[in-house]
């Protein structure tokens, strides 16, 4: 399984679990924003080659 496809398959739990498998990808993945909902809300932007991702982290 290659680091783009983790990024997708549900395994993730954390957001300490999606930097680091951004920081694995060597470049081809990486973290753009963190935006803070409210004190235990964050949705977090990802760049993954030509697709965007959006996850949501309480």
């Amino acid at each position: 399984m290659t680091a783009t496809d983790s990024l997708t398959d549900g395994s993730l739990q954390t957001l300490e679990e999606l930097v680091m498998r951004c920081v694995a990808s060597g470049g081809k993945t990486s973290l753009v924003r963190v935006v803070v909902q409210d004190e235990y809300t964050h949705d977090v932007v990802v760049r993954d080659g030509d697709r965007w991702l959006v996850y949501d982290s309480t």
